[in-house]
């Protein structure tokens, strides 16, 4: 989970609706203010996330001259979804990404955080003629394999189909408050997270938990989808482990770019940083016309 450090959006930041061909999309969306956009950056949220966790690189990346829009996934925080398990699978998350991208134009350059990261790999799988490139931020190749990670995934997942979604945030709040380096976010924040957790479809997290214990590895499918690729995360990331990370990015091809001062989260850590390191691959023709 990703933690804003202001819930104040920068100016040009406004909250939108993205209407696709397979529903309404809740975004934080900035357009430049002159001239025809370089393109359309589409930014897809992890577990427990949302758009807000892309804030400050959405206002980033928009003075670099791109529209840029950050969603939240069907059943996520603002955006609705229905209470039907099958529609959480990667298939079903990757075909609405599919479609927003389409309903931006298409060729869409694509960033997955964390969880947002398989499902943007499906989406590529699914339709790559609509998407520019993919940049996997702080995202692995397939479920985690800690089986201590795995045991407390699934009590979540059960927590949430068995109990109100109001009291496993409380118990969640509870046992990270006991883990050695937290850190209580001020007030506001701390209010928003948990209107934030609260506010997801509980069958929505429960299905996403479940994937991150049961996501195939399509790496190789990856590789072989025509779309250029890239591989970032945080110096200090604590999700998929670095050498995981790293041996994906080689598998694909590329080599993975370290952020600096940043863990998990680095679109709200260093959002400046990630924001160079995607702008420049984005204009990254040259790499382009020598694959």
């Amino acid at each position: 989970m990703s933690t804003p450090r202001t819930l104040t959006l920068p100016d040009g930041v406004r909250p939108e609706t993205l209407e696709t061909d397979r529903g309404a999309f809740a975004t934080l969306t900035a357009v430049p203010d002159l001239g025809t956009p370089l393109g359309t950056v589409l930014l897809v949220p992890g577990w427990t996330g949302s758009k807000e966790d892309f804030t400050p690189l959405v206002d980033h990346l928009c003075r670099y001259g791109w529209r840029t829009v950050a969603v939240d996934q069907r059943g996520q925080y603002e955006t609705t979804g229905p209470s039907d398990k099958s529609a959480y699978s990667l298939a079903e998350l990757g075909a609405d990404v599919v479609a927003m991208s389409k309903a931006l134009g298409g060729y869409s350059q694509l960033v997955g955080h964390s969880f947002g990261g398989l499902v943007a790999r499906e989406a590529v799988l699914t339709d790559p003629s609509v998407f520019s490139t993919i940049s996997l931020l702080c995202s692995g190749p397939a479920a985690f394999t800690d089986e201590a990670t795995i045991q407390s995934l699934q009590m979540l997942a059960f927590g949430l189909e068995n109990l109100p979604i109001e009291q496993v945030y409380d118990m969640k709040l509870d046992h990270d408050s006991k883990t050695p380096g937290y850190v209580a976010p001020p007030e506001d924040v701390a209010a928003f997270l948990r209107k934030r957790f609260t506010g997801n479809v509980p069958t929505s997290l429960a299905e996403i938990t479940r994937r991150l214990t049961d996501a195939e590895d399509k790496t190789d499918q990856l590789a072989k989808s025509g779309v250029r690729m890239q591989v970032l995360h945080g110096a200090t990331d604590d999700g998929w482990p670095l050498p995981v990370q790293q041996a994906m990015a080689v598998a694909l091809g590329v080599e993975a770019e370290v952020i600096p001062d940043a863990g998990h989260s680095p679109a709200i850590d260093q959002p400046a940083a990630t924001a160079r390191l995607l702008v420049d691959f984005f204009h990254d023709y040259p790499s382009l016309m020598t694959n």
